[in-house]
């Protein structure tokens, strides 16, 4: 890891990158090691304390250069000071503003890409990893220039899942790893979770940042997708996996989640199937429907109403970040 910490501020992403926006970054102090061929991007929003528990796995991963690059999407400044007061060794960009998943990502990401990192993994802070996964991955990607995203199997919740289907096809789009199916070290597969996702520059390079619409939930999904028409694999390693232990906030969980997961499939719907795109919005709106029916019936009208947002939004194409939505 540097020796040295960074501060910098993010306003907008460069537009050869990502055509939406343009970019600047103001860096305060230090310089970057541009040798380094791996960066770790973790994205904090209020949770200062697993981020430095996620820093302090990194610590012990001795003998692997790595640069972190921490960003902080908009929290408290009591949160945030618990990070600016560290005299460690990563970058820190600060957003003004919560940019969900895919914008506070996209930060670090361009940062990355422009100080000429190789790989680029997302690092969910609430995810573990040993040193010698991470190696595997690296080795691996570095044998098979096709490979363009690949990540480790993800335990969670005492499940182990091996990577994603297509989520504007599938309502259950994790894919159960079965350990007879594990002789084969790679698995090809729609998307690779960004719990732990280990890209190559030049995946964003050829596909693109992460879409900002999605806010949050199915950029990974969508950026993988672009990935693989681009002529890069998106795979999962099953010799080494990760475990994600979330934190299980109910509220977020029956509101932010289901809200984003339901809408976002009418975005990808409309940004990948071009002549099944009107079938697939019919069946999202009967998902959608019978989702709010079910969440009803059982009593969970938070659920139903986030879902029932979620689903009006689709169809109508309001996307990007709709939390106001929640915190009125």
């Amino acid at each position: 890891m540097a020796t040295e910490p960074y501060i910098l501020l993010s306003d907008h992403f460069s537009d050869h990158l990502y055509p939406k926006e343009a970019n600047i970054f103001h860096i305060l102090l230090a310089t970057m090691d541009k040798n380094w061929g791996l960066a770790v991007i973790i994205l904090n929003w209020n949770n200062a304390v697993s981020t430095l528990e996620c820093l302090s796995m990194i610590s012990a991963w001795s003998g692997l250069k790595v640069e972190v690059i921490i960003v902080d999407n908009g929290s408290s400044e009591e949160d945030l000071s618990r990070l600016s007061g560290l005299n460690q060794g990563f970058a820190l960009i600060k957003n003004k503003t919560n940019k969900g998943f895919a914008g506070g990502n996209n930060a670090g990401i361009t940062f990355a890409l422009e100080k000429g990192f190789s790989y680029i993994m997302l690092l969910n802070s609430d995810a573990m990893i040993q040193k010698q996964c991470i190696m595997k991955l690296l080795e691996y990607m570095n044998q098979d220039p096709i490979i363009g995203v690949l990540g480790p199997l993800i335990e969670e919740k005492g499940r182990v899942f091996a990577g994603g289907r297509n989520i504007g096809v599938y309502s259950n789009t994790r894919i159960p790893y079965k350990p007879e199916n594990g002789d084969t070290a790679f698995r090809e597969v729609d998307y690779v979770p960004g719990t732990v996702l280990l890209a190559r520059g030049d995946a964003f390079r050829k596909a693109g940042l992460l879409d900002e619409e999605f806010f949050f939930s199915g950029e990974i999904a969508d950026f993988c997708r672009r990935v693989r028409l681009s002529g890069l694999k998106c795979a999962v390693y099953q010799k080494c996996q990760a475990i994600h232990a979330p934190d299980n906030e109910l509220t977020a969980r029956e509101t932010l989640y289901n809200y984003y997961t339901l809408r976002n499939r009418f975005l990808f719907v409309r940004n990948h199937f071009r002549y099944s795109k009107n079938i697939f919005i019919l069946r999202w709106i009967a998902a959608g429907v019978m989702q709010i029916l079910l969440a009803r019936i059982s009593g969970r009208r938070t659920r139903a109403d986030a879902l029932w947002l979620g689903l009006k939004d689709g169809i109508s194409g309001r996307f990007g970040d709709r939390n106001d939505q929640f915190h009125r």
